[in-house]
């Protein structure tokens, strides 16, 4: 047991940041991949939200159909298709794994957090965009400062759920060879029969530093989400 403690304890910085000249690598890359796939996937899923309202049968129906396929595809097949595909270099260029991931995480988590934003959106109380009406403010005005707002702050339990979910599913970039966690830990274990009896520990150790960064992601939400109804924002 002594020897196992040990073996983590000397290993742990490859875990969390990855080996030397892979760095950022391990549970910091995992954290990096899925904010970069949230930040961009949140900036094409407000449009894909609104364009799956809007009163355009061609438009609803494209973002309905946009949306639905990067639901209904499993991540490692987009990530397997994204990069032996689209970045083989049939098309005129080559993604290297970390393109092909962070293209991976953004589309498939625009999907889900159009899903979640449109029924945002759909829920906003009538009056809300009354009341901007009243105080003059422009359609976009009204949509950037009163819809945006308050639908991303209503739908926040959710979209907190939807990041926790894409923090674990960074484990299938291990495909392309990415250094995140899980590719730190099969590095450590390696093909050396010697490592064979830390096995158990390493892989316990990854689950324990996953559901650490999830249940701070958590914790963090609850936390924003008790100083906004004590603020008065909901």
């Amino acid at each position: 047991m002594l020897d196992q403690l040990l073996f983590i304890f000397e290993n742990l910085p490859h875990l969390l940041i990855g080996f030397p000249g892979q760095r950022p690598g391990g549970l910091v890359m995992s954290i990096i991949l899925t904010f970069v796939g949230l930040g961009l996937g949140f900036v094409f899923a407000v449009p894909l939200a609104l364009g799956q309202l809007s009163s355009i049968p061609p438009i609803r129906w494209l973002c309905r159909i946009i949306v639905d396929i990067f639901r209904g595809l499993p991540l490692i097949l987009l990530l397997v298709l994204v990069f032996q595909v689209i970045g083989s270099g049939r098309f005129g260029f080559v993604l290297e794994p970390r393109g092909a991931a962070i293209i991976s995480l953004m589309l498939y988590s625009t999907a889900y957090q159009a899903e979640i934003l449109r029924a945002g959106f759909t829920a906003l109380p009538k009056q809300l965009d009354e009341i901007g009406r009243m105080f003059g403010a422009s359609r976009w005005q009204r949509f950037w400062h009163i819809h945006l707002p308050t639908t991303f702050r209503t739908m926040r339990p959710a979209l907190t759920g939807q990041t926790i979910s894409l923090f674990k599913d960074t484990s299938v970039v291990i495909v392309v060879g990415m250094s995140e966690l899980m590719m730190s830990a099969r590095i450590l274990l390696g093909n050396d029969i010697s490592n064979a009896p830390y096995w158990v520990s390493v892989y316990l150790t990854v689950g324990v530093l996953y559901f650490l960064a999830a249940y701070a992601l958590s914790k963090y939400a609850e936390s924003a989400e008790h100083t906004n109804q004590v603020k008065g924002w909901y």
